[in-house]
């Protein structure tokens, strides 16, 4: 399976493992994350979440995917951004228990968007951040804007357009995640056997005061992001933009346009 359960003490580790792919995710990478994600949700016994990648966080999108789906119509694309991968985010931000993104690779486009979506950031000596998006000429269908703006507001305007990756330094810098220099998934271990002393319940309490704001206006914001989204992935410009990376034996991905 490409998504890997563990548990360790009182974490349970998310990891995305299609190290081969750089961990992009196209409808059933998102579906098969999204089903793990509850499943630890539901563990009574789990504290703490970790989401990490075994060589890259994510490298976002599978671009080719994406492009067979816009070939397929507005329908398609909409049902997919909303039942696969809005429905990723939604699933993480409803999540009981605490969550850490532990990034010791590149996080970008939706992996940037899935990293923001998890309360707590850290990332590490091989880590690094990009948006992604804007550069093929979409924006963040999975909610990154309201995200980044939750996390580290006004470094949306910062980031966006930039075609140079956030290193862990200038992601620490601009507030989005904390920088650690012995690698982010033992670094999310130490936090999570700190956080893991407190009762579930209790954790639970501050999870719900925390992400409340950003869950009232998550729904609408998605809502207006699939609006948007759908528009720009079935048009012209966004099939020629990214006709150069398709490919009909490996996925394209949002780090090759950006690059």
């Amino acid at each position: 399976m490409p998504v890997r359960i563990s548990r360790q003490g009182p974490a349970a580790v998310v990891t995305l493992d299609w190290p081969q792919k750089r961990n992009v995710l196209g409808p059933p990478q998102g579906r098969e994350l999204t089903d793990a994600l509850v499943e630890v949700g539901h563990d009574p016994d789990v504290k703490v979440v970790i989401l990490t990648g075994n060589g890259a966080f994510s490298a976002g999108g599978d671009l080719t995917a994406l492009r067979e789906l816009a070939a397929r119509g507005p329908a398609v694309v909409r049902d997919n951004i909303y039942g696969v991968f809005q429905k990723l985010i939604t699933t993480l931000v409803g999540l009981p228990v605490p969550t850490i993104a532990a990034i010791d690779g590149p996080a970008i486009g939706i992996g940037l968007d899935v990293a923001l979506a998890c309360d707590h950031r850290i990332i590490g000596p091989d880590g690094w951040l990009a948006q992604g998006w804007a550069a093929l000429g979409l924006i963040p269908g999975t909610g990154g804007v309201s995200l980044m703006q939750h996390v580290a507001p006004g470094a949306l305007w910062t980031t966006l357009g930039s075609s140079e990756r956030m290193t862990p330094s200038g992601a620490e810098r601009l507030g989005l995640a904390v920088a650690s220099s012995g690698g982010a998934l033992s670094a999310a271990h130490v936090d999570a056997d700190r956080l893991g002393r407190l009762p579930r319940a209790t954790l639970t309490g501050y999870v719900e005061l925390s992400r409340a704001e950003l869950r009232e206006r998550l729904p609408g914001h998605l809502e207006a992001c699939l609006r948007l989204q759908v528009d720009l992935v079935a048009s012209p410009d966004f099939l020629e933009r990214t006709s150069r990376f398709a490919s009909p034996t490996r996925p394209a991905t949002v780090a090759e346009a950006g690059e």
